[in-house]
């Protein structure tokens, strides 16, 4: 039998101040509400590649058994919604906008490092961070799901 390995991050659970404004800022970005959800436990959003959970935040806070004080504006985390094209980016970004986000750095032509790429981020209303970002040089599949190269896939050297 093979070694039991954790396959994919299946979901992410956000903890927010208002379940509702939270469920409409997210449909506003185009996922859907589950039939599953149950507002006394677990609001789960859909996306094309992945379920969001939204959970009161002391709930969800009581429930890891972790403090809700002190909050910070950043822990070193941010999520990343994917667009095929800087245009793309643009659009979702202003969707972000438009439904009561916060313009935390507006898209841009940066420098990763040598390699040059499109984004902006936004804050939800909870302030959690989102960098919605266009890098010509990734594999995305019609999802916009990010297909990094596996080891198996490397070229081999010459």
């Amino acid at each position: 039998m093979g070694k039991t390995r954790a396959h994919s991050v299946s979901m992410f659970t956000l903890g927010v101040k208002d379940v509702e404004r939270s469920v409409r800022f997210y449909e506003a970005l185009g996922w859907e509400y589950s039939p599953d959800s149950d507002p006394k436990m677990c609001t789960f959003i859909i996306t094309d590649n992945i379920a969001m959970g939204l959970v009161e935040y002391d709930f969800l806070a009581k429930d890891a058994l972790l403090p809700t004080m002190p909050q910070r504006p950043y822990n070193g985390f941010t999520m990343a919604i994917n667009g095929a094209s800087a245009e793309e980016v643009d659009e979702i970004f202003q969707l972000a906008m438009d439904a009561g986000g916060h313009c935390q750095q507006k898209p841009q032509w940066k420098d990763w490092g040598g390699y040059e790429g499109y984004s902006g981020y936004f804050l939800d209303p909870d302030g959690y961070v989102w960098e919605v970002a266009y890098a010509p040089f990734l594999r995305l599949d019609e999802t916009r799901r990010l297909l990094p190269k596996r080891k198996d896939e490397e070229e081999a050297p010459e």
